[in-house]
């Protein structure tokens, strides 16, 4: 029983140094439960150019080179949007935002604060977690984080 007890500390102390270092992030924002919505239908681009000039956080002016084009953006609601400032002075704008979804996981970055409870996604991002164009319905259950 001795050497088993042994062998099984030593067995755990070597798992546990082998263990790839996993740098954690700092999560500065996180939501369960969060309804999901499409911001725009039809082609993703006008919904994403509208984001990127017009929405609060002023990407195309105040973060012109912090988004990558490929990226798609989001609408936050405005209950979490504005507990991190004003327009684009928030901390959220442009940080990614990480959304979960019956085992989806995509990245977004923050362009804008919404009225209503959802996320509002564009086309590219709402069809990754299940929606169709043209569909007007919501997507509940979503879970979200952001780094800083």
């Amino acid at each position: 029983m001795q050497f088993s007890l042994s062998i099984a500390t030593f067995v755990l102390a070597m798992t546990a140094s082998a263990a790839p270092s996993v740098k954690r992030q700092n999560i500065i924002a996180s939501g369960d439960n969060t309804v999901g919505s499409i911001f725009m239908f039809g082609d993703p681009a006008p919904a994403r150019q509208i984001l990127y000039t017009g929405g609060s956080c002023g990407l195309s002016t105040y973060f012109p080179n912090a988004v990558d084009p490929s990226v798609p953006l989001v609408a936050m609601p405005a209950q979490v949007f504005d507990q991190f400032g004003a327009a684009q002075h928030n901390q959220l704008c442009a940080k990614i935002i990480t959304i979960n979804h019956n085992g989806v996981t995509r990245q977004a970055a923050v362009a804008d604060r919404n009225a209503s409870p959802s996320i509002d996604m564009t086309l590219d991002l709402w069809e990754a977690f299940g929606g169709h164009d043209g569909d007007g319905s919501v997507i509940q259950g979503f879970s979200w984080s952001i780094a800083a």
